[in-house]
Parts: structure tokens; sequence; C-alpha cells
């Protein structure tokens, strides 16, 4: 709960992330454009997509830094920010973060059986295949 700005302190004071990393900086400057876009503007801000998009960089760059203060992993950043395969509606933070991480599964797992397909395809064209050694029924084969 709270406003934006508080929120960013809060990320700022419990995080690991060094007070003058650029992060820190361009998530305040989020959190404090989305306190004035409510406090000030009186903006109505979740009906609106561009502040939408300010809430999942704030996400992206605590969820990036979260798992790594000293190498931040912005690998997942285009499901974030709604980029990879686009789903229509808003972005609950709980449902974003599940989402990506479906996105990044399915992205893993076709990777993982393109790179076995094209493993058994290189090791079907470079072994040889001996003749008469299977269990047919062709020359060479053992009479049962």
């Amino acid at each position: 709960g709270g406003s934006p700005e508080l929120s960013h302190m809060e990320w700022k004071r419990n995080s690991a992330v060094p007070s003058g990393d650029r992060a820190v900086y361009e998530d305040e400057a989020l959190c404090l454009a989305l306190q004035f876009l409510t406090t000030i503007d009186q903006i109505n801000v979740p009906n609106l997509k561009g502040c939408e998009l300010m809430g999942r960089r704030i996400q992206l760059i605590r969820e990036a830094y979260r798992i790594s203060p000293s190498a931040p992993d912005f690998s997942a950043s285009d499901h974030f920010m709604g980029w990879g395969r686009r789903r229509g509606g808003g972005a609950a933070q709980q449902s974003l973060t599940s989402y990506v991480a479906d996105q990044l599964r399915t992205e893993a797992s076709i990777a993982k059986e393109s790179r076995k397909a094209r493993e058994g395809k290189n090791l079907r064209a470079h072994r040889p295949i001996p003749k008469g050694k299977g269990k047919g029924t062709g020359e060479g084969a053992e009479e049962k």
C-alpha cells in the first residue's frame, strides 16, 4: 500500500542496490511521475496505458535487481513490458509475474527441443549405419 513515492523509498532502503545506481534514479523518477499524476494532476492512472507501462517498468527494475543487485538480469524485459507475446487488458503485479514466468518457461522449452532436434539430426548425419547387424530379416540377420 501507500504512495508510489513511499514505495520507492521502501525499495531503496530494503534493496541491496547501491544508492548511486542509475536504477535508483529511474525508479524514483517513475514513482514520482505516478505520484504527481495521481495527486497533483488528479489523473485516473489505472485507466491509462502509459501509466501501466510506467508501473511495469518499475516492477521490471525491482525484479531484475531483486535476483542479483550487482548484476541485474533484464532478460525478461519484453515480457514484463508486454512486448513479447501481448495479452489483452491490464496487468496486476502477481499475474504479470506469473505470465512472465510462463513465457520464459515456454521459450526455454522450445529452445531445448530445437537443440535436441539439431543434435539428433547431426548425430544421424555423421554416424554410419552398419549393414546386416540389425534384427531385421535381411542379409546377415540371425535365424531363429
